[in-house]
C-alpha cells in the first residue's frame, strides 16, 4: 500500500509539471482591459458602453506598453497621464475631449513618454491664466501626434523646457485657437526642448499669439498650411525667438487682413539674450502671401545666425528678407 501511495504521489507531481510546461490557461481578463496580445501589450477599451467610461479612468489604470482605444464621441473629461510607453487612439472617428482642464493646465497633461496619440480632438480648454491647452507636454522623451485636431482652446499645445524631449506632429489641424477676449497664446508653443517637427498639418484662423512658436534647439516645419483667413488675428505665422537650427520648407504661409501684428510672417532671433546655437536656418520652397493692408517683412531675422532663403514665392506688399532691428521710420 505504501508503494502505491508513493507512485500516485509521483504521478501527480509529474502531471503538474507537464501542465506547467505546456502552459496554463490565462486568468480571465478584467472587464477594464482586454488580455495582452502576442507582443505583451494590453488593450484598454474606453467608451460609454465600456467598463472604462472616460479617458481619465484609463489614465489611472494604464501600464507601460498599453494601448488605449477610445470610442468616437464627446467626453467632457480631462486626464493626467503618468505612464510611459503607451498608445492612445480614437476608434471609429475622433474621440472628442473637451471643456475641462486638469491641473489648471490642459485637457490632457502628460508626465511620461514615449506616447503616441492619434484620432483625438481637443476643444474648449480654459484656465484662469489664459493658457489652457489641448495638451500640456511635461515629460522627458518623445510625444507623437498623428491626425489630431485642436480648436477653440486658449492654446493648442504647450511643451516645457526639458532639453531631453521631442514633440512630433503630423497630419493634424489647429483651428481657431487663442480664443480669448484679449491676448491668449499660440497654436503650438514648444519651449526649450531638443526637437520639434510639424509636417503635413494645417493652422487656420488663430486669434492673437502666433500659429507656431518654437524655442527648440531644432525645429523642422515642413509641408504645412499656415493661414489667418479672413477673420484670424494671429501675430506671426512662425516665431523662432531663440533662433536655433531650423528647416522651414514647402509651406503655404498667409497673413490675413486682420492680423494682430503685420510686421512679419516668419520672425527669427528677436530674443537674442538666450540664443540657441545654430547649424543652419533654411527657409526654402515656401509660398508667402500677405493679404494685410500694410507691407510686411516676409522673413525677418533679428538674430546673429545667418538664414538661407531660396526658391520662395512672395505675394503681396512687403520686404522679402530683412536682417537686423526695426526699420528706420
Amino acid at each position: 500500500m505504501k508503494d502505491r501511495r508513493v507512485v500516485w504521489y509521483r504521478y501527480r507531481r509529474l502531471a503538474g509539471a507537464l501542465i506547467l510546461l505546456a502552459g496554463v490557461a490565462p486568468s480571465p481578463p478584467t472587464e477594464a482591459a482586454e488580455p495582452a496580445n502576442a507582443a505583451g501589450r494590453r488593450v484598454i477599451l474606453v467608451g460609454p458602453g465600456r467598463e472604462v467610461k472616460l479617458p481619465a479612468a484609463a489614465a489611472r489604470i494604464a501600464r507601460p506598453g498599453d494601448r488605449i482605444r477610445i470610442d468616437a464621441g464627446a467626453y467632457r473629461d480631462c486626464a493626467v497621464w503618468r505612464t510611459a510607453n503607451i498608445t492612445i487612439e480614437g476608434v471609429g472617428g475622433f474621440a472628442h475631449v473637451k471643456d475641462i482642464s486638469c491641473h489648471h493646465k490642459a485637457i490632457w497633461v502628460f508626465y511620461a513618454s514615449p506616447v503616441e496619440i492619434s484620432n483625438v480632438r481637443f476643444s474648449g480648454a480654459r484656465v484662469r491664466h489664459r493658457n489652457g491647452a489641448g495638451i500640456r507636454w511635461e515629460g522627458y522623451g518623445r510625444l507623437t501626434l498623428r491626425n489630431t485636431w485642436f480648436h477653440n482652446n486658449q492654446m493648442g499645445i504647450i511643451a516645457h523646457d526639458k532639453r531631453q524631449s521631442a514633440l512630433v506632429i503630423t497630419d493634424s489641424r489647429f483651428e481657431q485657437n487663442g480664443d480669448c477676449p484679449t491676448f491668449c497664446g499660440h497654436g503650438v508653443y514648444a519651449g526649450r526642448i531638443a526637437y520639434l517637427s510639424i509636417t503635413n498639418s494645417q493652422f487656420a484662423g488663430h486669434k492673437f499669439g502666433h500659429h507656431i512658436k518654437s524655442r527648440a534647439l531644432v525645429s523642422n516645419i515642413i509641408g504645412n498650411r499656415i493661414l489667418d483667413g479672413v477673420a484670424g488675428t494671429a501675430s506671426y505665422a512662425i516665431d523662432l525667438p531663440d533662433s536655433g537650427t531650423a528647416t522651414i520648407r514647402n509651406n503655404y504661409i498667409e497673413k490675413g487682413p486682420k492680423s494682430d501684428n503685420v510686421k512679419a510672417l516668419i520672425a527669427i532671433g528677436e530674443e537674442g539674450k538666450r540664443m540657441n546655437p545654430s547649424r543652419f536656418i533654411k527657409i526654402e520652397d515656401n509660398v508667402f502671401q500677405n493679404r494685410a493692408l500694410a507691407p510686411t517683412n516676409f522673413i525677418w531675422n533679428r538674430g546673429r545666425h545667418p538664414v538661407t532663403a531660396r526658391r520662395n514665392f512672395f505675394g503681396g506688399p512687403g520686404v522679402e528678407y530683412r536682417k537686423g532691428g526695426e526699420p528706420a521710420q
